[in-house]
């Protein structure tokens, strides 16, 4: 792990707390966490998870797994690797291992407590859209992408609310494209944003191999080398 920046407490007890009133409000649903009735929660998934399934990485780390519903929609792609969820609230993981009793999950702050085993894809959904209110969003997302990066074999994919909005909610982080990619310069040269999925969200891939493709995107020029 790289010893960079742990949530400071009061931020983490406003989390819990807020997540847990939520659990007691709407229960197994994806307002408990912090996405709206209609959330297009499988869509979300879908984009998460494309280069799993379509590399067969045999294994994923989901970080913030809160229900592990992702596991759920794996397993409703005949995806057959190791998974493992990780999050903060017990109360959430709880739920989780109700819905899902085969399933592997476990209460962990990768910033504070090390995981002693490396994943072919880390993902992490939702857990940048909190606004903090005793540090720095930004740095706290750099800490948590390098620790992400750190455990990934193959890479990692997460996702943000735009910026590029008309609204947004007192309590939401929302991160601006173009500052998450400064971010994604600092720790990998190969990354993806997608912003083809949703108006008002992005996600970001970060590779950890860093070769150049042999794929021409100049189709059609002829370059040449000196």
């Amino acid at each position: 792990m790289i010893p960079f920046l742990i949530m400071n407490q009061h931020d983490k007890e406003i989390y819990l707390k807020r997540y847990n009133e939520r659990l007691e409000l709407y229960g197994d649903s994806p307002e408990t966490l912090g996405w709206g009735k209609n959330a297009r929660q499988e869509l979300r998934f879908q984009v998460l998870s494309d280069l799993a399934t379509q590399n067969k990485f045999s294994s994923i780390l989901d970080v913030g797994c809160g229900f592990a519903d992702l596991y759920g929609f794996l397993k409703n792609k005949n995806w057959q690797g190791q998974y493992l969820g990780i999050d903060i609230n017990k109360n959430l993981l709880n739920i989780a291992l109700q819905k899902y009793p085969q399933v592997s999950v476990k209460q962990q702050d990768i910033l504070q407590e090390e995981l002693n085993q490396s994943y072919d894809y880390v993902i992490a959904s939702g857990i940048f859209n909190a606004k903090l209110e005793k540090e720095n969003n930004y740095t706290y997302i750099e800490a948590m992408l390098r620790t992400m990066y750190s455990i990934a074999k193959e890479a990692v994919c997460v996702d943000f609310l735009s910026t590029y909005v008309d609204y947004m909610q007192e309590i939401a982080w929302h991160s601006n494209p173009e500052e998450i990619i400064k971010i994604a310069h600092t720790i990998s040269k190969r990354f993806n944003v997608r912003y083809d999925y949703m108006p008002y969200e992005f996600s970001l891939i970060l590779y950890k191999n860093q070769t150049i493709s042999n794929i021409n995107t100049f189709e059609g020029f002829n370059l040449k080398h000196s």
